[in-house]
């Protein structure tokens, strides 16, 4: 069977199908921000969308294109059809089966040859959120819940209660504020689509693409090498815990006055030292101290895996690999924190992020 690739991209009030140069997209539960870079060339591969409702689905370099009167007629008059702010929606597939793999909005518009547009998802309309305020006692959910106000953004109900004391907004912006929570409550704080997400990196509950939920929570990929992903895996490197030495240490000073502390890691390893002034009780202690230690510390594959569109794949989920080639060694259940997905002239590849072990 032949696999064609497919694209639906919308920018505004416009679509491409006629398929695009390049198309870069990257999301990871460590990063705020997801991008996507788009390459297109002039008028020729550009539509309204008023004049494709109800049609077929085009496939990449095929088709008739159709364009509507008095557009502009040059690239850099094209680019101009684009401005920050125009939502954007990216499906992605082969042989009509899509998947959506990127929402937002553009940040740029640069005016080169092929036109290069430059998007963000959801946080991009936290940029412009100023936000001044201040909490003698609260939690993380109070915060964000202040933070999205005016957005299309919602809270993942996952979030955690995380108590906070003495927490204070300078008139920062959205951004700002996701930042300052990530590195002092030492918290993952990332976008899928429009839902915001703050707690430990596994702590989301995912969906499979058929609906589906696995028992820890997460949606699962399976990699099969050499069958559903190309055989040569350069990026996928071991990993041996016992190399790394290393001790997470966190303290945290509490409502009482009392400085709480929480060790979890090797005895005589380095030691990696965190403070976390903003916590109102240690109950978080143990699970965040576990949760960068396992980060730092595992038996397993480390890297990336280069597979097709397909199978789908997001980040915050688990990739369960199967190689049988070295006896099942790389074999085992991984967690994904990223994805970077490639589209274009040249084809289409979904490189997915591969860390610590969850089996």
């Amino acid at each position: 069977m032949a696999f064609v690739l497919n694209s639906i991209i919308k920018i505004g009030q416009y679509s491409f199908p006629g398929g695009v140069n390049e198309l870069v997209i990257k999301k990871n539960v460590h990063v705020i921000i997801d991008t996507a870079t788009l390459k297109i060339p002039g008028l020729g591969g550009i539509v309204s969308i008023k004049s494709v409702i109800n049609q077929t689905l085009s496939f990449v370099g095929l088709g008739t294109q159709q364009v509507t009167p008095n557009l502009p007629n040059s690239s850099v008059q094209t680019a101009k059809l684009f401005k920050e702010g125009d939502p954007v929606s990216i499906d992605l597939g082969y042989n009509g089966d899509l998947r959506n793999e990127f929402r937002g909005f553009v940040r740029r518009v640069n005016l080169t040859t092929p036109i290069t547009i430059e998007m963000e998802g959801y946080a991009w309309q936290l940029r412009n959120q100023n936000i001044l305020a201040s909490w003698k006692v609260t939690t993380v959910k109070e915060v964000l819940t202040r933070v999205i106000q005016g957005t299309d953004i919602v809270l993942s109900p996952d979030i955690p209660n995380i108590p906070l004391t003495n927490y204070s907004i300078p008139n920062k912006s959205g951004l700002d504020i996701l930042d300052d929570l990530k590195t002092r409550a030492l918290l993952t704080i990332y976008f899928a689509d429009n839902v915001l997400y703050a707690g430990i990196e596994e702590g989301r509950t995912t969906t499979n693409t058929d609906g589906t939920k696995t028992l820890t929570g997460l949606a699962e990929v399976k990699y099969n090498i050499g069958y559903n992903c190309v055989t040569n895996q350069p990026d996928l490197k071991q990993r041996l815990g016992k190399d790394n030495l290393v001790r997470v240490r966190i303290t945290a000073r509490l409502k009482t006055g009392k400085v709480a502390l929480y060790e979890a890691g090797d005895m005589g390893g380095a030691i990696q030292t965190i403070n976390m002034p903003y916590l109102r009780d240690g109950e978080n202690l143990k699970d965040l101290a576990a949760a960068r230690l396992k980060r730092l510390k595992y038996d397993g594959f480390e890297g990336k895996i280069t597979g097709f569109l397909q199978p789908f794949c997001l980040p915050g989920w688990k990739a369960t690999i199967t190689d049988k080639r070295y006896n099942g060694a790389r074999a085992g259940t991984y967690f994904v924190p990223g994805i970077e997905v490639t589209f274009g002239v040249k084809g289409a590849r979904r490189k997915v992020d591969i860390t610590y072990r969850l089996d």
